[in-house]
């Protein structure tokens, strides 16, 4: 029986709604609230089904004792799972769990914005700062207006890769992972890696990846009547002429900045520099596969 792998949407929301369950626990600690958290999102049709998990206690002749169904984060999987197709109910029951949260730490933010950002979304934050505390405030709201035109772009990348590198989607997924994770390193690694397996497979004689590149951007540099095929000699030439195989250039520097921070942890990336590169290797793949390359 074959694997179907989920997408890298997919991969994202599933994380996030881990965390919102996790959120979700601290809203519920005592019997009631979470009825009280599906009436404040408009979903009290789901009460009577999921009261029962949502109710850390329950009694019994007189004593309290731990529900052992108790599990808010499957709650929170199972609506938002139910409920996603609707943007509109999402969000709210999304928010409403935020309205009962006063602080997020920091490491968990971080996990949720990378992976909201990979969907289009992010967490405004804002203080109320008072004499002894300071209380934050958090909603959940799209990222962008091109938020629509990315997740298109996204969907018809995967689907290439599915249809034509079946061997490379787990590269993509877990740049993805290691991403919402805030790996950076990871990430780095995994888009030079699936980069790299890309590009060997258009030199099928030599499985040479800067040999590939120069089969899909199709350019070629002349030197005394040679053809320059080795990156030392491209750029010994742009050196000197300061001009030829711009495309070629653009994606072996970019290549070679993420095996620096990546592979050879030359340097410590940060959050932007993964997401420039995991980027820059979409609308890489996204450059190719629209001009008919590598499929």
């Amino acid at each position: 029986m074959s694997i179907v792998f989920d997408s890298k949407e997919r991969i994202a929301r599933s994380n996030i709604y881990s965390i919102f369950g996790k959120l979700l626990r601290r809203c519920t600690q005592n019997n009631d609230n979470g009825d009280i958290l599906l009436f404040e999102a408009g979903l009290s049709s789901l009460v009577e089904e999921y009261s029962f998990r949502l109710n850390p206690h329950r009694f019994n002749k007189g004593y309290t004792n731990n529900n052992d169904q108790y599990n808010p984060e499957y709650v929170c999987l199972s609506i938002c799972q139910r409920i996603e197709s609707s943007e509109e109910a999402l969000l709210r029951f999304l928010n409403t769990i935020l309205k009962h949260i006063r602080q997020i730490e920091e490491d968990e933010l971080s996990q949720l914005t990378n992976y909201l950002g990979i969907i289009g979304y992010e967490v405004n934050v804002s203080e109320k700062i008072d004499e002894y505390w300071t209380e934050y405030q958090y909603s959940l709201v799209p990222a962008s207006d091109g938020n629509t035109e990315r997740t298109t772009d996204v969907s018809y990348l995967r689907a290439m890769l599915n249809t034509h590198h079946g061997d490379l989607i787990n590269l993509y997924d877990e740049a993805t992972i290691n991403f919402g994770n805030a790996q950076y390193v990871s990430c780095i690694d995994n888009c030079r890696s699936l980069f790299e397996s890309f590009f060997k497979k258009l030199d099928p004689v030599d499985n040479d990846y800067a040999k590939g590149i120069l089969a899909a951007t199709g350019e070629t540099i002349i030197d005394n009547g040679a053809s320059l095929t080795s990156i030392k000699k491209i750029y010994t030439y742009w050196i000197n002429n300061k001009c030829g195989a711009n495309r070629f250039r653009l994606f072996q520097t970019m290549y070679s900045a993420m095996s620096g921070l990546g592979t050879h942890h030359e340097d410590t990336p940060t959050r932007e520099d993964a997401l420039l590169l995991f980027r820059f290797v979409e609308d890489t793949l996204l450059w190719c596969f629209r001009k008919g390359i590598g499929c």
